[in-house]
């Protein structure tokens, strides 16, 4: 009789022991979707702010915005700048600006 109660208490503390872990990697994962409990874990994803490393510098670049448009905002995101373009009301746009290689994406019109 002893010998049950001490398997089915093991048992117990067991199945303790698996729920912690899994509420554990609940709560990891919620946080971090790329945590693994076993094995490497891959490397965390960039911050959306400048890397660390030096970029090269790219010179100038020139938007050949019409008389009147000047750029009313900046949103750096990554390796991109959305610039807001604002002015005359044929003005209204946001350029996409690779801020790695200096170059612009595209444009967004209204």
């Amino acid at each position: 009789m002893q010998l049950l109660k001490g398997i089915v208490i093991g048992l117990g503390v067991l199945i303790l022991l698996g729920l912690g872990t899994l509420f554990y990697g609940f709560a990891q994962k919620s946080s971090n979707p790329d945590w693994r409990l076993f094995g490497p874990s891959p490397a965390p994803a960039p911050e959306t702010s400048a890397p660390q490393t030096s970029l090269p510098a790219f010179g100038t670049i020139n938007l050949n915005l019409p008389e009147g448009c000047k750029i009313t905002s900046v949103r750096p995101d990554g390796a991109k700048s959305y610039l807001n373009i604002g002015g005359n009301a044929s003005c209204n746009r946001v350029i996409v600006v690779d801020t790695v290689q200096g170059r612009v994406l595209g444009t967004i019109t209204p």
